[in-house]
């Protein structure tokens, strides 16, 4: 009996150090993982720092931009380059992209390419532009006065396809009084300016295109005390 108890006690001992041996034996697993896990931390927490820098070095970069910059691909107006620097001036200041005609705050590109309507408003879009919109008698003379004898132009009126209207690209119908269009009013017919008149072409002839687009305006320069 004696012998039977001590056989149950130690058999009891040897259960409980092995699975207390079993028990430690997870250890170095969790020790793993919760290495693998802070490393990630780590990498996540220097790749978050390195990317706030990041972002702070870009907006003081994009603060830092001004007129300045686009001085490069914008020509002063002729007024700006008779003035001294010294003089205060009385008006606005605009600017337009290098071969484009200033007028009363707007830009004017005469297209050198023969190409249809369609054609003429997707390069007036590439250049953030689109086809002349003319909106007053002033603008008018004015671009008739910069055409060259002879020559045709292109500009943001056609005909709609329902009611046989004249609309700019705008959507805003012409005005009768400002002019007349010479020719067919049909669903082909567009409109194509000369140093004289506005006639209508259709929409599938070449003529070099007008684009228009607004000017980009500058503070004013006051004098030097």
């Amino acid at each position: 009996m004696e012998n039977e108890d001590g056989y149950m006690m130690l058999n009891f001992k040897n259960r409980k150090s092995k699975q207390k041996s079993k028990d430690f034996s997870l250890y170095p697993q969790y020790y793993c993982l919760l290495l693998i896990f802070g490393c990630i931390g780590i990498l996540i927490f220097i790749m978050t720092v390195i990317g706030l820098k990041f972002w702070h070095k870009k907006m003081d970069f994009s603060q830092n931009v001004n007129i300045s910059s686009l001085s490069a691909l914008f020509s002063p107006t002729p007024s700006s380059k008779t003035l001294p620097d010294s003089w205060k001036y009385t008006g606005h200041n605009y600017l337009c992209p290098n071969d484009w005609l200033l007028n009363q705050g707007k830009c004017y590109w005469f297209s050198t390419s023969f190409k249809t309507w369609k054609e003429s408003q997707c390069d007036c879009t590439e250049l953030q532009a689109h086809l002349l919109v003319i909106q007053n008698v002033d603008e008018l003379e004015f671009i008739q006065n910069s055409l060259k004898p002879g020559h045709f132009g292109w500009i943001g009126l056609y005909v709609t396809f329902r009611g046989n209207l004249w609309m700019w690209i705008d959507e805003h119908f012409l005005v009768p009084e400002l002019f007349s269009v010479i020719g067919p009013t049909d669903d082909r017919s567009c409109a194509v300016i000369t140093g004289k008149w506005v006639y209508s072409e259709d929409c599938s002839s070449t003529f070099k295109g007008i684009c228009q687009r607004d000017a980009i305006l500058t503070r004013n320069r006051t004098s030097v005390v």
